[in-house]
């Protein structure tokens, strides 16, 4: 499978999983959401690591993949400020806002992927 458009497609169902979020309030309808972005996050497990190492020229795949960890760690130290402020102004808008988020993300990985897979050709 085409790595960029896996990742493309697995954060749309994760952006979708989250915006679910907003629109539901039972029980049944909290794991159903969870279920869809997990879904997503099972797609894109292991993808990213291995487009940054197939992108990476082989003196740099370390100082590539670290920045990638640190990319992930940045977005694990600010996402609890951000989220708190977001669901201060509502639940709604917490998961909307992640959720749009993550279909953003979505698009543009769909954009980038032709460049992915030519450089990770040559």
């Amino acid at each position: 499978m085409d790595p960029g458009r896996t990742l493309a497609a697995g954060m749309a169902v994760v952006g979708a999983g989250f915006a679910l979020m907003a629109f539901v309030s039972t029980t049944a309808g909290y794991a159903g959401a969870v279920a869809v972005w997990t879904l997503g996050e099972v797609v894109t497990a292991g993808m990213g690591g291995a487009v940054v190492a197939a992108l990476a020229p082989p003196h740099l795949r370390g100082r590539y993949s670290g920045m990638f960890g640190f990319a992930w760690s940045v977005g694990g130290l600010l996402a609890p400020p951000a989220g708190t402020r977001l669901l201060a102004l509502g639940h709604s808008v917490l998961w909307i806002t992640v959720g749009a988020v993550g279909v953003l993300a979505a698009v543009g990985q769909f954009v980038i992927s032709p460049a992915i897979r030519r450089r990770s050709a040559s």
